[in-house]
């Protein structure tokens, strides 16, 4: 039966590109236009935490991601095209790792939007959360990459397996990765948009084929490797009277491995809630999210905890500046062989300043708590980034 199920979403999802894609026949001789933009950032940090033996204090870091929009529209008033995002990613030494974070074909008109490729899911690119403009370009959760260094002994920055690779405190559905996948957005109406989109594996995106059904491993407490991902979501975004209210909702299920003799892991299911408030420069909000045991092997001898996690926030902004704080909270088992649970709390302030159309400085202080039952190894500490961001 669930077979079938996972058919017909396929076939349905197939059937939705390939008419939006059709109706392109129209003016197959369209121009196309081609966009060039991206973004790029510089930081500088310093942490002060309890955990630090063979750490130093202080480090750089920066970012550059390029778009590249090649688009067209046709007589009947399809637009179509395609989008890559080219990104300088993490490196060492002399090492320079760049990468496509985004790579697909759109259709897009009357009907809503159809993406085809390596993109984010319909939750990713929508949900609401906590009022963060005064963060960088929307990465919510940098903090983890500040503690996060396994040198002390212990994963600071709370990366959870079930997740993927990401934090316990990431605040979006993201088990499905920036993966090859079909994704549908629907028109707006009346400040109501859903969506949905459907990933075969993910852990295979741009030109990989992989049909090998993943095989977890009796000693595994768990496995963040997914097939079949299914995610349907909405939100609502609208203003009355001056008051802007926003709100989104998502739901990710799919297969985790295939189980070996004596154990059981638990299929993908999990699921994000948010809503948000503005008036007059002033914002609050906040978002939950929650995988339950998703991807955990439930068999004896193994210590399951819910993962999940919550947020809750404001700022004011005016004029070029904006300030604000939020409270981050994520839980997960921490570790599958010892009972008990892994929290990690973060107090955030931080302020922007934009200097000119384009141009932003950033600063941001973070005090953290990590409280580990599994390893009796706790960790807290102070973070302050400052940053210069360029968009355009």
């Amino acid at each position: 039966m669930e077979a079938k199920i996972m058919t017909r979403y396929l076939l349905a999802g197939a059937a939705a590109a390939a008419l939006a894609l059709g109706a392109g026949a129209a003016n197959a001789q369209a121009k196309f236009e081609v966009k060039v933009g991206g973004d790029a950032y510089f930081e500088a940090g310093y942490v002060d935490q309890d955990l630090d033996s063979g750490l130093r204090s202080t480090e750089f870091r920066n970012r550059m991601r390029i778009n590249i929009i090649p688009s067209a529209k046709a007589d009947n008033g399809l637009e179509y095209g395609a989008r890559m995002r080219l990104r300088a990613n993490a490196g060492t030494n002399n090492a320079r790792n760049t990468d496509a974070d985004r790579a697909y074909i759109f259709a897009q008109g009357s009907f809503g939007q159809v993406r085809l490729g390596v993109t984010n899911s319909f939750n990713d690119e929508t949900y609401t959360t906590a009022p963060l403009d005064y963060l960088p370009l929307g990465i919510y959760d940098a903090l983890p990459a500040w503690i996060g260094t396994t040198a002390n002994g212990l994963n600071s920055g709370a990366a959870s397996t079930v997740t993927n690779g990401n934090t316990i405190i990431t605040q979006s559905l993201v088990a499905e990765a920036n993966s090859t996948k079909i994704v549908y957005f629907s028109p707006r109406f009346a400040g109501l948009q859903i969506g949905a989109s459907y990933t075969p594996r993910n852990d295979s995106s741009a030109t990989d084929v992989n049909r090998v059904k993943p095989v977890g491993t009796f000693a595994a407490g768990g496995a963040g490797t997914y097939t079949d991902i299914v995610e349907v979501g909405a939100n609502y975004n609208n203003t009355f009277g001056g008051v802007t209210v926003k709100a989104s909702a998502g739901y990710n299920w799919g297969r985790a491995v295939d189980d070996v003799v004596g154990s059981n892991y638990k299929d993908l299911n999990a699921w994000q809630a948010g809503a948000q408030v503005g008036y007059a420069g002033f914002a609050i909000g906040g978002g939950y999210i929650d995988y339950g045991k998703s991807g955990q092997n439930k068999r004896p001898g193994v210590a399951t905890e819910n993962t999940r996690n919550w947020v809750v926030g404001a700022q004011y902004t005016a004029g070029p500046i904006v300030v604000g704080a939020n409270y981050k909270n994520g839980k997960d088992a921490g570790s599958f062989f010892t009972a008990g649970d892994r929290e990690l709390q973060v107090y955030e302030i931080g302020v922007g300043y934009t200097v000119a159309p384009g141009l932003t400085v950033q600063a941001q202080y973070d005090h953290f708590k990590l409280d580990n039952d599994a390893s009796l190894r706790d960790d807290k500490g102070d973070v302050v980034l400052v940053r210069s961001i360029l968009a355009f």
